[in-house]
């Protein structure tokens, strides 16, 4: 509580008195220092009227009319001066009363100014002691937000890079697939070209025959050994008018220690086939066309062309992995048979092994 006549808010020991005019709480210690506890009865109190109170209340004029000047104002008095501002009042008591001077409203006014400027500097430290920790706090995340800002503008750079990059990908991406539907036509129409060229050097090859296992000597006559071969079948061969050529090929593997197969081709097909189906009734040997203690066998073939030859070593594998029991050649086409009831079947080109089951 709020007391008009000191700073202090406390009533402590001292009894306190109140204004019936304005209401403002004194100590009695403070407002009557001369006045005994046991002079402030209850009727006492009930009709005290503060100094503040008294000295604003105009003076009331007598039924007389008499000449009687009205009070001075309390802050007009000096201490000493010997004034009773109670009826009934004596000097001394007057004198006592005004030794502790009233507050005023100015003072009071100061007072209050006083403690909300006080409060008010309180409140601005601990605000700052307050916001202290907050500025750090704002500090770190302000770095944070700027390494946070650094970050986002490198993602940004890279993923611009990434983009520019993937966009390029995508370009490329496309003419890689263009380029491959080019190279799948183009791989397309050189299969077809190579199965083209096959088969017109297979048509070439139909009139030849390759004879496999003829030992080979130094200034040999080839004609004469085909002689042989045709007088050990008997079969009636002119040179001059059914032999076109006959020669020696190379093997493609510098590695076959084989001889080199002899290749015949006669002026008429068939006629060749007509030859061809007379040697293979027999199983002739070297030694039957005069190469003594030779006994290897002389194997008589269509001339097939290298990729002819190597479809043929495919059928053979697969045939003999499925239990087919035939393959051969005959004019110039590969055939396999699995027995002697089964179909035959035609083998052309790679596709074809997939009839082999």
């Amino acid at each position: 509580m709020k007391y008009w006549c000191c700073k202090s808010t406390t009533g402590g020991a001292t009894d306190t008195i109140k204004c019936i005019k304005c209401n403002h709480q004194y100590h009695l210690q403070c407002i009557l220092p001369a006045r005994n506890k046991r002079d402030t009865s209850p009727d006492f109190k009930k009709s005290w009227v503060c100094p503040e109170c008294l000295l604003s209340r105009p003076k009331q004029p007598c039924a007389d009319k008499d000449n009687t000047p009205v009070r001075a104002s309390v802050s007009n008095l000096r201490e000493d001066d010997n004034i009773n501002f109670r009826r009934g009042g004596t000097s001394t008591s007057n004198s006592q009363y005004f030794h502790e001077e009233p507050i005023g409203q100015t003072s009071l006014l100061e007072q209050v100014r006083s403690i909300i400027s006080t409060e008010i500097t309180c409140l601005k430290d601990e605000l700052r002691s307050s916001l202290a920790p907050l500025k750090n706090e704002l500090k770190a995340l302000k770095d944070e937000f700027s390494s946070m800002r650094e970050s986002i503008n490198f993602i940004n750079v890279k993923f611009d890079d990434l983009c520019t990059r993937i966009n390029k990908c995508e370009s490329d991406l496309k003419t890689v697939s263009r380029q491959c539907s080019e190279f799948s036509d183009v791989t397309k129409k050189i299969e077809l070209m190579e199965a083209a060229n096959n088969d017109r050097e297979q048509w070439s090859r139909r009139s030849n025959i390759e004879i496999y296992g003829v030992p080979q000597k130094k200034n040999e006559n080839l004609y004469t050994i085909l002689n042989n071969i045709s007088d050990k079948v008997g079969y009636n061969l002119n040179r001059s008018t059914e032999i076109d050529f006959i020669t020696r090929v190379a093997s493609k593997s510098q590695e076959n220690k084989k001889p080199k197969p002899i290749v015949v081709k006669f002026l008429c097909r068939w006629k060749k086939d007509d030859f061809l189906a007379q040697v293979k009734k027999l199983k002739l040997k070297c030694s039957d066309i005069g190469f003594s203690s030779n006994d290897n066998f002389i194997y008589f073939n269509d001339h097939l062309t290298s990729k002819n030859k190597v479809l043929l070593q495919s059928v053979k594998k697969i045939a003999k992995e499925k239990g087919y029991r035939y393959v051969w050649v005959k004019n110039c086409c590969i055939m396999v048979r699995r027995n002697d009831t089964s179909p035959v079947l035609h083998i052309i080109n790679v596709n074809d092994l997939k009839k082999i089951q």
